[in-house]
């Protein structure tokens, strides 16, 4: 067996097929929750019309339909799944001569994704698994120039269900279909030898064997031999010539394109066996949706091969096919008769200076290989005097070569330079962009027009008057990150670790910064600042690392107090500083952060937030602030805060850190606490006004130890709960369906309450926050219902009292259960305790279980100084019990309304108690248990009895308004 090694220089186009879906809407738009009908005409692309690889084998189309979700999640609807009342949505449909319809019944307000697979029937050649939306290809038995293996594929995702839904979906292969072919006059030239060729087998070496139907990605990588096939009859005509097939096997390829490292073409032939039987071609390029065809005289000149790369499976006969030339006149003279690719032996100095390459007439692509030039030459390259001109231009010279000058002069093409070293690059270019190449170094690069995407090393960028943008600066070091900020890069790509970073990064413009999954490291005290307002900047797959050693005022990424409107992603990153993460200082309003895909781990909280009327979404991300750089006891700081100066015990709501929004998705939070000061540990804190948070059902909230704690999240005091008290208010905290947050907010100076949680938090306001709401006011906005949960009267002990006024807009409390078991004298007993100047009015209790031991009532306790008034308050059914303990507590003072109403100035008016029982040990009234005459004014009680329960002296216990009248 003779063998012969190919080595070809091949080109592949990068052009991705594309899948068109064309959504037409009929008929009214439907209410939400209804089915309505669906239908899609589903056609395969390009499919030829030649008898071979016509696309006609495929003969079924397996539609498999998803539900989405709000978090992006999709579920499958199996046939098997469907309801009754959806017509099995996931099904198969016949398509014949390569179109096929499909029909179903879906349901409005909801989102669907469509996967459509066309092939064979029952081929055996692919299996798809509905959970991760992938095609696995088998190669059991592979044979060539097997039809069957055609197959296409397309997705029509996120169609939200509005009214009846009908689109057009073309189908493409995700395929490239490898040809092998030789000329009549070589096979004649066989058969005169005595040479018949029976077949052919071919051998791949490193082919995927699985697709994902969704973005088209292909996995795994498999040598397979595609065994010996009779030849086929069909013949091709890549270029004009007319070529007989050898062999033709389908590749996928998915989207994009692929170079296979090696591909083997065995011959079955009979007869002498002089001329060689096999052919390896390595790099051989494919793209998916187009052929790949090797051609050539195997026989008669075995080493003079083609390789091309053509769209499409269709009639055109269009291609790329590369001539070799010695020189730039020859270049000229192949392109000027047709070629698209040319590639050039040798470019000298004197000819570079004389001659310029001058670019076709022709709207197509063109590629120019230079293998050899003189490191002196001055190459030019014009666009063609007249006609079109290409629209784009490939230059590629070796890697190892140095040119001193290169002046492009093609103002209406697109430019890729690949290769070499240059003292100077002069470029006039479309503003579809000059692309340097990873491998190309250039001493001065001159921009005269067009834009310009930099890959490679870049000395100094100088741009005309009619230059446009630097899209892109791929960096690796410092000082060209600098380098390409100032030139105003729109995006900054890294292609290395950065970690010499001593100085702030500020960002002051709007910026896309890469990654491509490396690291810029910093030793400043902030990594990142965003310094001016209305901002756009996006970071992907990058991790931003503090180093710094500071013992505190670390910042990973931070925003001044003018960078308002700024909108900032991270993508796919990872975050990380000694104390803030994120940080966002008092001033800026409206930001916009977003962290998607991505870790934030920091020494104190992941974000800290000051600005206002900003949005925080977090989407399938994980954060974590340890909390262990909290030098007091209050300075417990969360993972999440809205700081709003709130998290002190200061008594003045936060000023801060207001009407913030904040979307959590699918994402881990952790709650830790590593200080050495008993800290709480808190997912979420903040100490502002009308804060919005939003967490779905598949986020986590992880404690310390690592274990879930999502079901117990309380909003309630900083000593216990996973997310901390918001000091005011007009705040919600949402976990899945469940609004957690207290029910109380401020707007227009006004407290509003809205339910228990919100009278209960009122509560806690006064008792533990210390807040006395002086000139405040707070309303009632609903009836209450408490449940017969435990009541701490607000104020209960004086130690802060409430001083503004409550109306209860006539709302009702009901289920009032009180038992102070605090036995000092200062201890009052009611919906408040003590009150010191204040207002209580328009208020209704119904079911009330009260027990004190002095200064007892329904509304209060005590009324301590003038100006003090509980008016219009109305009691129904009320059990009040104020029993002797010891000598401070000893069960006097206890009335319906008020137990205490003895001072100078204080007012008990308009009030009604009814339906009640009242025992004590000594001074008590159907509305006052001890008053001044001249406080209580129209009151009356029906049906209360006033009862001594012997725990005292029994004295002034009276069934009249006043027990004992002082």
């Amino acid at each position: 067996m003779k063998r012969i090694q190919n080595s070809i220089t091949v080109l592949a186009l990068v052009v991705t097929g594309a899948v068109s879906c064309q959504k037409e809407l009929s008929g009214p738009t439907g209410q939400e929750g209804q089915e309505v009908a669906v239908s899609l005409d589903l056609t395969t692309g390009q499919i030829g019309t030649r008898a071979y690889a016509d696309g006609n084998s495929v003969d079924v189309v397996h539609v498999h339909v998803y539900q989405k979700d709000g978090s992006g999640n999709l579920t499958y609807i199996a046939p098997a799944e469907a309801s009754a009342t959806v017509q099995n949505p996931s099904k198969d449909v016949t398509m014949s001569a390569g179109t096929a319809s499909y029909s179903t019944r879906l349901v409005t307000g909801q989102t669907y994704t469509f996967v459509f697979w066309a092939e064979k029937k029952d081929c055996g050649h692919y299996s798809y698994n509905p959970n991760t939306q992938t095609v696995t290809v088998s190669y059991t038995n592979a044979a060539g120039n097997d039809e069957s293996r055609d197959a296409f594929y397309a997705v029509l995702p996120n169609v939200e269900i509005t009214g009846a839904y009908s689109a057009s979906v073309t189908l493409n292969r995700p395929f490239a279909q490898l040809n092998f072919g030789v000329t009549a006059e070589d096979l004649n030239a066989a058969a005169l030898a005595g040479v018949t060729v029976n077949g052919a087998a071919v051998k791949l070496t490193g082919i995927g064997n699985s697709i994902n139907l969704l973005d088209g990605s292909v996995s795994g990588s498999e040598t397979v031999s595609f065994a010996n096939a009779n030849l086929p009859s069909e013949t091709f005509r890549p270029a004009g010539v007319t070529y007989k097939y050898v062999a033709m096997d389908y590749v996928l390829v998915g989207k994009g394109t692929k170079t296979l490292s090696d591909v083997t073409l065995t011959l079955d032939v009979t007869g002498t066996t002089s001329a060689a039987t096999e052919y390896t071609y390595p790099n051989v390029p494919l793209q998916g949706n187009y052929r790949t065809n090797i051609v050539g005289d195997l026989f008669t000149s075995p080493a003079d091969i083609d390789i091309t790369v053509i769209p499409g499976f269709g009639t055109t006969d269009n291609d790329i096919v590369i001539k070799n030339v010695a020189n730039i006149a020859d270049a000229n003279a192949a392109l000027a008769a047709g070629a698209t690719s040319v590639k050039i032996a040798e470019v000298t100095a004197s000819e570079a200076i004389t001659t310029t390459l001058t670019m076709p007439a022709t709207s197509e692509s063109i590629s120019i290989e230079i293998e050899s030039i003189q490191s002196s030459a001055n190459l030019q390259i014009e666009e063609p005097s007249t006609g079109a001109a290409p629209e784009s231009v490939s230059v590629v010279l070796p890697a190892s070569a140095s040119v001193s000058n290169l002046t492009i002069n093609l103002p209406q093409s697109h430019v890729e330079v690949n290769g070499a070293s240059y003292t100077n690059i002069t470029a006039t270019t479309s503003n579809n962009t000059l692309v340097i190449g990873s491998d190309v170094k250039v001493t001065t690069l001159t921009i005269e027009a067009g834009a310009v995407e930099i890959y490679g090393e870049v000395g100094t960028l100088t741009k005309g008057t009619n230059a446009g943008d630097v899209k892109v600066w791929a960096v690796g070091d410092k000082a060209t990150f600098s380098k390409a900020y100032t030139a105003g890069a729109q995006t900054i790509e890294l292609n290395n670790d950065i970690t010499d970073f001593a100085s702030v990064i500020e960002i002051g413009r709007s910026l896309n910064i890469d990654g491509n999954g490396f690291a810029i490291h910093n030793t400043a005290n902030r990594v990142v600042r965003i310094t001016q307002p209305n901002l756009t900047v996006n970071f992907t797959d990058l991790a931003l690392v503090s180093k710094s050693t500071a013992i505190e005022d670390v910042r990973c990424v931070s925003f001044d107090n003018i960078a308002s409107n700024a909108n900032v992603l991270f993508d796919n990153c990872k975050l990380s500083a000694s104390f803030y993460c994120i940080n966002v200082v008092p001033g800026p309003q409206s930001i916009n952060v977003t962290l998607r895909n991505a870790t934030v781990a920091a020494g104190w909280a992941a974000i800290n937030c000051f600005a206002n009327n900003s949005t925080f979404t977090i989407e399938n991300s994980t954060l974590k602030g340890l909390n262990d750089k909290s030098e007091s006891s209050w300075n417990d700081f969360a993972t999440i805060v809205f700081d709003g100066y709130g998290l002190s015990v200061n008594t003045t709501p936060g000023i801060a850190g207001s009407d913030n929004t904040l979307n959590i998705s699918n994402s881990v939070i952790y709650a830790s606490s590593e200080s050495t000061n008993n800290q709480a540990w808190l997912a979420l804190q903040y100490g502002a006004q009308r804060n919005m948070v939003k967490v779905d059902d598949a986020t986590r909230i992880i404690d310390d130890s690592g274990n879930d704690q999502t079901s117990n999240v309380t909003v309630g005091s900083r000593a216990s709960s996973l997310v901390g008290n918001s000091y005011d208010l007009e705040s919600e905290i949402w976990i899945g369906e469940q609004n957690l947050f207290p029910g109380m907010y401020e707007k227009d100076g006004v407290y509003h309450i809205i339910n228990a949680s919100g009278l209960m938090y009122f509560s806690d306001k006064v008792n533990d926050y210390g807040n006395s709401f002086s000139g405040k006011t707070v309303v009632l906005d609903a009836d209450i219902d408490l449940g017969n949960a435990a009541w701490t009267p607000v104020g209960q002990t004086g130690a802060t009292q409430f001083v503004g006024t409550f109306d209860g807009q006539s709302h009702t409390i009901s289920n009032l259960k009180i038992n102070n078991t605090d036995e000092g004298g200062n201890c009052s007993t009611g919906l408040f305790g003590w009150l010191n100047s204040a207002v209580v009015k328009n208020v209704k209790i119904s079911g009330a279980d009260i027990t004190g031991h002095h200064n007892v009532g329904t509304i209060a306790g005590y009324l301590e100084t003038s100006g003090c008034t509980i008016e219009g308050c109305t009691v129904d059914n009320a059990n009040i019990s104020c029993t002797s303990v010891n000598n401070d507590a000893n069960g006097d003072k206890c009335g319906g309304i008020v137990g205490h109403a003895g001072n100078n100035g204080v007012k008990v008016k308009g009030c009604v108690v009814s339906n009640s029982t009242i025992s004590a040990g000594r001074d008590a009234g159907q509305v006052v248990g001890a008053a001044l005459t001249v406080n209580v004014e129209n009151c009356s009680a029906t049906n209360v009895t006033v009862t001594a329960n012997g725990t005292s002296t029994g004295a002034n216990i009276n069934n009249t308004v006043i027990g004992r009248e002082l």
